[in-house]
């Protein structure tokens, strides 16, 4: 696998992330509606990333593959 391809599944995997984040959340809102107003407040369903950009997350390490292509290109020039 090369780095693109990487990067790409990395992708994929956030977005599968964020589709379960989704389907606790419905669930949640089914059965526990008391519950997913809570979580919703508190932001339990929002997986792979948070509101808070000093947070390290699945998110912020994806797009910090971008940056880390760019930085290893620039030290090889």
């Amino acid at each position: 696998m090369s780095k693109y391809e990487a990067q790409d599944r990395l992708l994929e995997i956030m977005q599968e992330v964020n589709d379960l984040g989704n389907e606790a959340r419905s669930i949640f809102q089914q059965y526990f509606p008391s519950l997913a107003e809570t979580g919703d407040a508190y932001g339990a369903f929002t997986l792979g990333s948070s509101w808070n950009r000093y947070d390290t997350t699945l998110q912020s390490l994806i797009e910090q593959t971008e940056e880390y292509d760019e930085e290893y290109e620039e030290e090889e020039a």
